[in-house]
Order: C-alpha cells, then sequence, then structure tokens
C-alpha cells in the first residue's frame, strides 16, 4: 500500500517519529506514547486518540508496532483513496470492519451496521431514514453472519454505498508533523477533503469517545 500510494518519503518521516517517540519498550509505542505524538502533532479531535490507538492495536496487547502505526495511519488519512479493489481501499475496509465490529466478534451485527448507516446518513448530510430497518434488509441478502467478506460485498456492489469518508483522521499526520495546515497537501494523493471520525468507540474497554463531531 505504501509503494502504491508514493508513500515511502512519508513512511520514513513517520517512522523516524515513531522511533523518537518509542522509549518504554523498543520497537513499540505505548498508549501513552501514541498519545504523545497525536498530542504533539494534532490531526484529529483529542477525545478520539483512544479510539484510534485501540484500533490500530490489532492484536490489543497495548502496544503499536511500527507496522501498526503506519498501516493504521495510511488507512485513515484522509489523502488515502477509497478504491475498494486496490491494496489501500482493502486496507481502510478492513479496518472500517473492524472499527465497526464493538465486540470482536469477526461479523458485524445489525445494530452495528445500522450505526454505520448512520454515520454514512450524517456524513452525507442526508435526512435520517431508519438505519434499523436498512440494516435488517442488507444483512437479511446474506446467509449466515455479516462478516468482512459480506461487507465487502456490499459496499463493492453499492448496495451499502458511502462508506468512503468513514474513519478519517482531520488531517493527515504527515502534515501535522509538517506544519501543513492544507490537508490538501500532496501526500500520495486522494481528494485532499478532510473527513472526521465518526461515532463511539468500538473496542472494548473502559475508554469512551464522545459522539460523532458534526
Amino acid at each position: 500500500s505504501i509503494a502504491e500510494l508514493g508513500w515511502q518519503d512519508a513512511a520514513q518521516t513517520l517512522a523516524q517519529v515513531f522511533k523518537e517517540y518509542s522509549g518504554t519498550r523498543e520497537g513499540y509505542l505505548s498508549r501513552d506514547e501514541f498519545f504523545a505524538v497525536m498530542q504533539t502533532y494534532p490531526c484529529c479531535n483529542a477525545a478520539h486518540h483512544q479510539v484510534f490507538f485501540e484500533l490500530f492495536d490489532r492484536n490489543q496487547d497495548g502496544f503499536l508496532s511500527e507496522a501498526d502505526f503506519l498501516g493504521g495511519l495510511l488507512a485513515v488519512s484522509p489523502l488515502t483513496p477509497h478504491k475498494l479493489e486496490s491494496p489501500a481501499g482493502q486496507l481502510r475496509m478492513q479496518f472500517i470492519f473492524l472499527y465497526y465490529d464493538a465486540n470482536r466478534n469477526g461479523r458485524l451485527e445489525v445494530e452495528e451496521v445500522a450505526k454505520m448507516i448512520e454515520h454514512i446518513q450524517q456524513l452525507r448530510g442526508q435526512p435520517h431514514s431508519d438505519a434499523m430497518v436498512d440494516a435488517t434488509a442488507l444483512t437479511s441478502l446474506y446467509s449466515g453472519p455479516f462478516g468482512y467478506a459480506a461487507f465487502h460485498d456490499a459496499a463493492q456492489k453499492r448496495m451499502l454505498n458511502g462508506t468512503s469518508p468513514l474513519l478519517r483522521l482531520q488531517q493527515d499526520l504527515l502534515a501535522a508533523i509538517r506544519g501543513v495546515g492544507d490537508p490538501a497537501s500532496p501526500v500520495g494523493g486522494g481528494s485532499g477533503q478532510a473527513a472526521v471520525l465518526t461515532g463511539a468507540p468500538v473496542s472494548p474497554g473502559p475508554a469512551h469517545a464522545p459522539g460523532p463531531p458534526w
């Protein structure tokens, strides 16, 4: 994904920041160290730092490897194109699925799909339809649990449309590091339109983020 987007220089800069803040455990960022990076280089609402850490910490061991850090930031950057057939787009879809899979059971319950649909409607400025009705209708089209394969298929066939703005930083972290205020600065392409992190936290644990910041 990094090579696909021409993101090698950006990855080197972010890797250097990672190394500068890694102290508790060599080659890893602790929760507090990740928070320190995000506070030094503001790119989203501070209330969402916990959400992003839990999301990037895919094995839930309380630490981020360099791959966790780079992959997570690539997935949620507002500059990453949302092309479902591309490696970067597939990475984004995996993180979106994980974000809404609140209980981390590998499938989306109807309520979780409804929350996603609500957020899509809010981001698009659409009148709110009954998201539970839409979610029930969508999941009923697939036999068995609504897992990642079903989620990706529904998005690809546009039965679930509008996933592109979901789960985005307000500003690309590299732009924040470089002191660039314009999130449309060219760092590997993309729409250049800043989007916001949507929704409440989905990973287990005591932390709770506020509702969508719109």
